[in-house]
C-alpha cells in the first residue's frame, strides 16, 4: 500500500507541475479546478479504473526515467530529462480518457479521503485480477 500511495504522490507531483504549466498558459483556471473539486465525491467507477490504468502508466514513466536522473551530470540536463518525463506522464493521462486535472484532483483526493483510496485500490485489484 505504501507503494501505492508514493505511486500516486509521485503522479499528482508530476502531473501537477505539468498542468501548473498548461494553466499557467490559460487566463483563468480556478473555476475549472473548483468544478474538479466538487466532483471528486461523486466520481464514477469507470473515471477511477480510468485513473487506476493512469497512475499505472505514470508509475511506468517515472521508473523509466529515474535510472536517466540518477546519472544525470548537469541541472540543465536534469531538467531537459525532467520536462520529457512530464510530457510523456501527461500523454500517458490522457490516453486513458482523464485530463491532468481530473487525474490530479483524484491523486489528491486518494491521499486524504480513505473511502475514495479503499475504493481506488478495490477497483485496481479487480482490474489486475481481470488482466491477470
Amino acid at each position: 500500500m505504501n507503494k501505492f500511495i508514493k505511486t500516486i504522490a509521485a503522479g499528482a507531483v508530476i502531473a501537477s507541475v505539468s498542468s501548473f504549466a498548461v494553466n499557467a498558459q490559460e487566463e483563468s483556471t480556478q473555476p475549472a479546478q473548483q468544478e474538479a473539486q466538487q466532483q471528486a465525491a461523486n466520481f464514477d467507477d469507470t473515471t477511477l479504473l480510468k485513473f487506476t490504468m493512469a497512475m499505472e502508466a505514470v508509475s511506468d514513466v517515472a521508473n523509466k526515467f529515474d535510472s536517466q536522473f540518477k546519472n544525470v551530470e548537469s541541472p540543465e540536463k536534469a531538467q531537459e530529462i525532467q520536462k520529457k518525463a512530464q510530457t510523456e506522464m501527461v500523454e500517458q493521462i490522457e490516453k486513458t480518457g482523464l485530463s491532468v486535472e481530473t487525474y490530479t484532483t483524484i491523486a489528491q483526493q486518494v491521499q486524504t479521503d480513505q473511502k475514495l483510496r479503499e475504493r481506488v485500490l478495490t477497483i485496481a485489484r479487480e482490474n489486475q485480477q481481470e488482466n491477470s
